[in-house]
């Protein structure tokens, strides 16, 4: 799909504030509000624009421990590791996980209420399971996101 600069505009605008109303991006964008509804109609129905959603500040909920495990699977078969990020995904602690390369096979990303109650999932969900080997557990001090993402919209429009 060819998406021009004003289209970059948008999704930069939007990937900083997902709550904008077309008429707000209208006039950041300098076109008619009606004219950014159809493009985002078109990038929502290209696939481009796949969402929006509000950022939960967890930790205010009591989901205030953050940790990272890094796990080795026992075989290394693709349909194992696929079937294994989709089975954690039901576990609530679990945000999100990803398929890696290297030493290990994925990574998990888990949100606990503290270090007894990360053990305990680590213990009970994890190292019970056979297809696992190995896991490596990292506590999260700090993180930051970038969600503006004006500049790496830029790298896009350079390449074309």
């Amino acid at each position: 799909m060819d998406i021009d600069r004003t289209d970059r505009r948008i999704l930069a605008l939007l990937s900083n504030d997902a709550r904008m109303t077309n008429k707000e991006l209208s006039s950041e964008v300098g076109l008619a509000a009606s004219s950014v509804h159809e493009r985002l109609k078109r990038l929502q129905e290209c696939g481009l624009i796949a969402g929006a959603y509000t950022d939960i500040q967890l930790e205010h909920l009591g989901l205030s421990l953050k940790a990272l495990l890094f796990v080795q699977m026992a075989e290394h078969r693709k349909t194992d590791l696929d079937r294994f990020l989709q089975e954690v995904l039901i576990t609530p602690e679990v945000r999100a996980g990803w398929m890696i390369t290297g030493r290990f096979d994925a990574v998990v990303e888990v949100l606990t209420t503290d270090t007894a109650h990360l053990h305990r999932l680590v213990v009970e969900r994890f190292s019970s399971r056979e297809e696992i080997s190995r896991i490596e557990t990292s506590i999260v001090f700090e993180s930051v996101a970038q969600r503006d993402l004006s500049e790496t919209l830029e790298l896009t429009d350079q390449r074309g």
